[in-house]
């Protein structure tokens, strides 16, 4: 393959997956995926907490339906995908960052016999 169709084919994936919807980003992330696979689909996180090895790394879309903002919590248990949640919000006239909700480090998955497996 040339360098020119090589760039060019990575040129067309990074527009798809930027323009993406969240859905359509987190479908390819699977449990196990270290960080770096993760910002390279998702870009950097709007939002990032962190309790000792977990962090949870929450990105949105605003308007992302009729009415409705669209939210994906991403998991990660020592820099390795566990699980990924979703939400969404309807509050109008706002942008979807101002209701990121806190993290519920309870609701985090218990995936961490499944990633040493890997």
């Amino acid at each position: 393959m040339t360098h020119a169709k090589a760039l060019l084919i990575a040129t067309i994936t990074f527009i798809l997956v930027a323009c993406g919807s969240l859905e359509k980003k987190s479908v390819l992330i699977g449990i196990g995926d270290d960080k770096d696979h993760v910002l390279k689909i998702m870009g950097p996180p709007d939002d990032r907490q962190l309790k000792g090895s977990n962090e949870a790394w929450q990105y949105c879309q605003t308007g992302a339906g009729f009415g409705y903002h669209d939210y994906r919590i991403i998991w990660l248990y020592n820099g390795k995908v566990t699980g990924i949640y979703s939400y969404k919000s309807s509050r109008a006239g706002s942008s979807c960052v101002t209701d990121i909700r806190s993290v519920r480090w309870e609701d985090a998955p218990d995936a961490t016999v499944e990633i040493r497996n890997r």
